[in-house]
Formats: structure tokens, C-alpha cells, sequence
């Protein structure tokens, strides 16, 4: 009797990549104009935040030509991925219901969270340092296992590493934890993240 079977791929997760070094070098010379800030000013989570100082949670809602054009850039990105994920050319709605940066010192971490409240978060590095400095942001795999043997070998991806690189942003959904490893460089990181929600989809 001739074997068959079937085999389907169920509930991938995706992570997107975009690039924008122009607009990158445009927002950290915005950011590095602001005035200083100290500590954790969204004072959300201050505990799993080591060495790195956090704006409130409004960045995104200034009138300026720059976080316009960023917004832009978001939406469009977002527009991009959802589009490739549902196989249309839809438009949408987009609200970016958290927006703030981080400016991240030496030996600085962010330990393992995710973000609610949202269905797709965002993070934009705009000075990320050398390759040889770490704090690389690292996913940890959404299937868990509640045994390990022999047959459990084919998903035993503990996290996926994404590097910082200046100009990246990365797309991801809400549900997946994540960190950012110890940062040993010397040149401050500094990067803009976001959670947003869709509204509409025309």
C-alpha cells in the first residue's frame, strides 16, 4: 500500500525590514536637539530598563516636518506589509497609539516584554553602534513546548536576532516578547518605537 500524507505550515509569524538611513540621520538630529531628558519619563516598566533613558509616549504627536515625514514613512511601511501579508493593495486607517524613543548608554539592556494594547509595533534604529558592540533585539519563539525529546528538535529555536543597523525599522505583532540584549558600545544607541493599531481597511 503506497504511503501519503499531507503537511501544512500553520500560524507563521512575520517580521518586516524596511530602510530609511536619510530619514534616520533627520530624526536623530531632531531628537539630539530636544531638550535632555533623564530617566524613564513614560514611567511604564522602569524595573526591566538598565541604563537607558525613555521619552514619554507622545513622540509621534508633534507638528513638525520631520515626525510627519516619519509618520508617513510608518504608515507606509505598515500599508506595505499588511498588503504583502493579505495579497491586495488595500489602504488603511492607521492610529500609532504609543510613540517614544530611547537613548541607550553603555551596558544598557531591555529585558524581555511585549507591548499590548496594539497590533503592530515598530522599532527605527537611528544610531545603532558597531556590530561588535551587541544589544542585538532578540524574539523569542511564540510556540511554546511543554516537553523535549528527540521529537521536538525540528521548533527548538529558542529567539531570532534581529541587528541594529542605522536606517532599519522592523515591523513585528504585538504578541511576540522581546529584548534587547547588553549594549557594550561606547556611542550612545538611540532608537523610536511605536505601537499602532489599524482602523480601517478600504
Amino acid at each position: 500500500m503506497e504511503n501519503s500524507y499531507k503537511k501544512e505550515a500553520l500560524f507563521s509569524t512575520h517580521i518586516f525590514q524596511f530602510f530609511n538611513n536619510d530619514l534616520a540621520l533627520k530624526l536623530k538630529d531632531f531628537i539630539l536637539n530636544l531638550d535632555e531628558i533623564s530617566g524613564i519619563e513614560s514611567k511604564v516598566s522602569p524595573n526591566i530598563k538598565n541604563n537607558l533613558v525613555e521619552s514619554e509616549f507622545n513622540f509621534l504627536q508633534r507638528e513638525d516636518e520631520t515626525i510627519i515625514a516619519t509618520k508617513t514613512f510608518f504608515a507606509q511601511c505598515i500599508k506595505e506589509a499588511l498588503n504583502d501579508l493579505y495579497n491586495g493593495s488595500y489602504d488603511y486607517k492607521i492610529s500609532f497609539n504609543d510613540s517614544w524613543y530611547h537613548i541607550s548608554k553603555k551596558n544598557s539592556s531591555h529585558d524581555t516584554h511585549k507591548h499590548n494594547n496594539c497590533s503592530w509595533c515598530g522599532i527605527f534604529y537611528l544610531q545603532s553602534g558597531n556590530l561588535n558592540d551587541k544589544g542585538e533585539t532578540k524574539f523569542i519563539n511564540p510556540i511554546e513546548f511543554n516537553y523535549s525529546d528527540a521529537g521536538t528538535t525540528h521548533s527548538n529555536e529558542v529567539s531570532a536576532t534581529i541587528i541594529p543597523q542605522d536606517g532599519k525599522l522592523i515591523l513585528f505583532p504585538s504578541y511576540l516578547r522581546h529584548y534587547q540584549a547588553l549594549y557594550t558600545g561606547d556611542k550612545d544607541r538611540i532608537v523610536v518605537a511605536f505601537n499602532s493599531s489599524i482602523i480601517e481597511r478600504h
